[in-house]
């Protein structure tokens, strides 16, 4: 696929968000590198190919995104895609806080509540 068409298909806005982030899958738990994020989804590198390779699209995991010492962001989520290290993780389900911290971290992010109120309409539609 085309980036054009990557980006058309896209109704949320990435953030760039490098860090640190802890991926559970299947009882346990890796640490990963968080690429992106938006308020529908996640890119992680994994620490290896390796472990790519024992990703399977469709299954179900939990990502931790350590905010601070004492706050975390939830998120359930769905792998969508595997390439390589690297893991495209779509977000089925957030606890309230977690929404709260979320929505504030892509506000900061983007720098526009009108990208922001866009991402929000999409993310209600879907």
């Amino acid at each position: 696929m085309t980036q054009s068409g990557s980006s058309e298909r896209r109704h949320f806005h990435r953030i760039s968000f490098e860090g640190v982030a802890y991926f559970e899958c299947d009882g346990s738990e890796h640490r990963v590198r968080l690429l992106d994020l938006s308020l529908h989804g996640a890119l992680v590198n994994l620490e290896s190919e390796e472990q790519g390779d024992t990703a399977l699209e469709g299954s179900h995991c939990r990502l931790r995104v350590p905010l601070s010492p004492d706050l975390d962001i939830h998120l359930d989520t769905r792998i969508a895609r595997v390439t390589g290290s690297e893991l495209g993780l779509a977000v089925e389900r957030l606890d309230l806080d977690s929404a709260q911290h979320l929505k504030r971290l892509v506000e900061l992010n983007l720098g526009d509540d009108e990208l922001l109120h866009r991402d929000l309409a999409a993310l209600f539609e879907s």
